[in-house]
């Protein structure tokens, strides 16, 4: 985030406190209904950060969810739907150095292009495999990152200069992580959007560095820039920014950036289905300190394996087994207000329909 917006939202944490706007109410389909999901599908058709540029060098590729990201020998960034064009199999499913791809089942080989190269026995389907090139899907980069999408400048908007201010050119993946949950993607980007449960949820973990319920955010567009406050800013402690609170950036739909003291968690939610989602963690260091393992590992078996999957990812789980028991509705306070600009860019960007209830207000 940059600086000017850290410190202007923590003037206004200071001077105003973190009660921001109404209570409200949420009717509990949001995050059941199959209607609800379909009415929201289009939202991932919109522009989202798979990637570091620094993680695709000259030559090499990787999977992206059902992309294929390639980079050739020049320097030309791609992507293609990682699937081959006979039956469908997955081509790559671990990052690799190639000159071509070759799909493990039935050997048809395509170039770093996406052209199809060579089909065994072309003679059995009789001109049919003429071509059947890989899917090319839109990629850009941009502060940094990889984006899957079309009109990403657009997209982003005025959050630029924020993600421009990461200097994701200078970061590296240490660590990576794709987890399978059975709760609605919803919950995980909620997850983010509040302080209010620091204190009971991560009692053990990171409460002893954060104030409770001292956060505060903004809305930006359709995305959201937020600070958490740190015990550093209660106990009058001089430094920057990071020293003081817990910058994060949520890029709409699904994608929220956590701006840790030494390091970067890029997370993003990508919905399966009205009760499940994938949950992905790239954690990005500074290229120069990229060697320092024993104590990125340390941040590592922290942030994912007891914040974010024991902590944040369980209790979304224990959420939508909540709805099981009947809730009707779910209720907001002030200190989720980030919450309500999340659903409200929803309802702006989803058509209307008749089979999908209202938000109770």
């Amino acid at each position: 985030m940059q600086a000017e917006h850290a410190r202007h939202l923590i003037d206004q944490l200071q001077t105003h406190g973190a009660l921001v706007g109404e209570t409200f109410e949420l009717d509990a389909a949001r995050y059941r209904s199959q209607a609800w999901f379909e009415r929201e599908l289009p939202l991932f058709g919109l522009p989202r950060i798979v990637a570091t540029s620094s993680a695709i060098a000259p030559g090499s590729c990787m999977p992206a969810g059902s992309a294929l990201l390639v980079r050739d020998a020049v320097g030309t960034l791609r992507a293609f739907a990682n699937a081959c064009r006979h039956r469908g199999t997955r081509l790559v499913d671990k990052p690799c150095a190639t000159k071509a791809f070759v799909c493990p089942y039935h050997g048809w080989t395509y170039g770093l292009d996406g052209t199809l190269l060579h089909v065994p026995h072309a003679d059995a389907f009789a001109g049919a495999e003429l071509g059947r090139d890989l899917m090319p899907l839109p990629v850009t980069e941009r502060h940094g990152f990889v984006w899957l999408g079309r009109d990403v400048a657009a997209h982003v908007g005025e959050l630029a200069p924020d993600l421009a201010a990461l200097g994701a050119e200078q970061l590296v993946t240490f660590r990576s992580s794709v987890t399978p949950r059975r709760c609605n993607w919803k919950f995980l980007v909620e997850a983010f959007l509040d302080g209010y449960h620091i204190r009971t949820l991560h009692r053990d973990s990171i409460y002893r560095f954060f104030l409770d319920a001292q956060s505060l955010a903004e809305p930006v567009g359709h995305h959201i820039r937020a600070v958490t406050a740190r015990r550093a800013l209660r106990d009058g402690v001089a430094g920057e920014p990071r020293d003081l609170v817990t910058p994060s950036l949520f890029v709409f739909p699904a994608t929220t950036i956590v701006e840790h003291p030494d390091f970067v968690s890029v997370l993003t939610a990508h919905a399966r289905g009205p009760e499940r989602t994938d949950f992905e963690h790239l954690m990005l260091v500074p290229a120069a300190r990229a060697a320092e393992t024993e104590h990125w590992q340390k941040s590592w078996d922290l942030i994912e394996a007891v914040v974010f999957q024991r902590e944040d990812q369980w209790v979304c789980e224990e959420m939508q087994l909540g709805l099981d028991a009947g809730l009707a509705t779910m209720l907001f306070g002030k200190l989720e207000h980030g919450v309500r600009w999340f659903h409200d860019s929803i309802e702006a960007l989803t058509a209307s329909s008749a089979d999908t209830p209202a938000a109770s207000r």
